[in-house]
């Protein structure tokens, strides 16, 4: 069965003591942020930096798709301050949701952590669960039942018409009673 579900509206949730509005990802923001990712790990290698591993590509990877659907995805923000400087402890000026601002909290690396574990990974989430767990024609998903491996009873076959019984171990072979001699 085929279930469809009404598109989500934006959800605040919060970040480090701060409501942060995000908008629902949806296939074309992941599109968008997949070109994005794309587009910065094709710039550093034309840059001429030394051939980085395969991982260290990864993890690279990762980070700007992140880096980007946050960038999409925050709509806006209540309490985000920038710190003040020197010895004043209390916060800083307010900072209004905009590009600029988005990408001088992001580049906090705990902060990218935090805002990244509550859009993002849940989103990942909920899309490898999906994967996992949808039966596939070959039975090998995880929600594929799993079939007994011997028969509970024995087959029986339908019989044919016109066909006899062949015998068997079970039915015995029809004796003919021998005529009696001199008879005809």
């Amino acid at each position: 069965m085929l279930v469809a579900r009404r598109p989500a509206g934006p959800e605040w949730k919060t970040v480090m003591g701060a409501q942060v509005q995000f908008a629902p990802i949806d296939r074309a923001s992941l599109r968008r942020a997949r070109r994005a990712a794309l587009a910065v790990l094709g710039r550093d290698e034309h840059e001429g930096s030394e051939a980085a591993s395969a991982e260290e590509q990864m993890a690279e990877l990762g980070d700007a798709l992140s880096h980007a659907l946050l960038m999409q995805g925050i709509t806006d923000w209540k309490d985000v301050c920038l710190m003040a400087d020197g010895d004043d402890a209390g916060p800083g000026e307010v900072l209004e949701c905009t590009d600029e601002n988005k990408a001088l909290v992001l580049s906090d690396p705990l902060t990218f952590e935090a805002f990244d574990a509550a859009y993002v990974i849940p989103f990942v989430v909920r899309e490898r669960a999906k994967n996992a767990y949808a039966a596939s024609p070959n039975g090998t998903g995880a929600a594929a039942t799993e079939a007994s491996v011997t028969a509970n009873s024995p087959a029986r076959p339908t019989p044919k018409a016109g066909a006899k019984d062949a015998p068997t171990g079970r039915k015995p072979r029809r004796t003919k009673t021998p005529k009696s001699s001199g008879t005809s």
